[in-house]
């Protein structure tokens, strides 16, 4: 069982959930939620930035995503001080959901595309790419597409100063 509890205005709150434990400092950290459906909501554990970070103050940048699905554990990224998710939906056929995160960063319009899983009981990462996401023609919501019974990750690459956009089998 885990107990989440978060500071906002110097009131403690307890949150019951089955991952991990999260003690948080409101001074230090701060949440983001994000819904992900009609009953899925994830929490994102980040930490506060000072405002002239700009990737290079601190060792490690780390979010924690916690949800509210109490079956789903908390999935780790490193290099993120954020994060844009999509609840994708089964597309292995294991009746557990798959999940793209965009993590955020200090600057860029490039970032990392990343489906996860759930397999044995933790997230594992099944397809890495890019995007760029500041235009939105293909948002996180658009970066899945089947063909032919098969599952393909859009992602972004340049090529000769254009955006190309190619698809990536997904294999499980």
């Amino acid at each position: 069982m885990m107990m989440l509890l978060a500071c906002q205005s110097k009131e403690t709150k307890k949150v019951e959930v089955t991952s991990k434990t999260f003690i948080m400092d409101a001074e230090k950290q701060q949440l983001d939620t994000i819904i992900l459906g009609e009953k899925d909501t994830a929490i994102i554990v980040k930490d506060r930035l000072d405002t002239a970070d700009t990737g290079g103050k601190k060792q490690r940048y780390e979010i924690n995503i916690m949800f509210s699905n109490k079956k789903w554990p908390t999935l780790k990224f490193s290099e993120a001080i954020g994060a844009d998710l999509y609840m994708v939906g089964d597309i292995d056929g294991d009746d557990k959901p798959e999940l793209l995160l965009r993590p955020e960063w200090f600057s860029s319009c490039w970032a990392s595309i990343n489906l996860f899983s759930l397999k044995e009981g933790a997230w594992k990462l099944i397809r890495k790419g890019s995007m760029y996401f500041c235009a939105d023609e293909y948002p996180l919501s658009k970066r899945i597409e089947k063909q032919n019974d098969k599952y393909y990750l859009l992602v972004d690459t340049l090529a000769d100063d254009q955006f190309v956009i190619q698809k990536k089998e997904i294999k499980f």
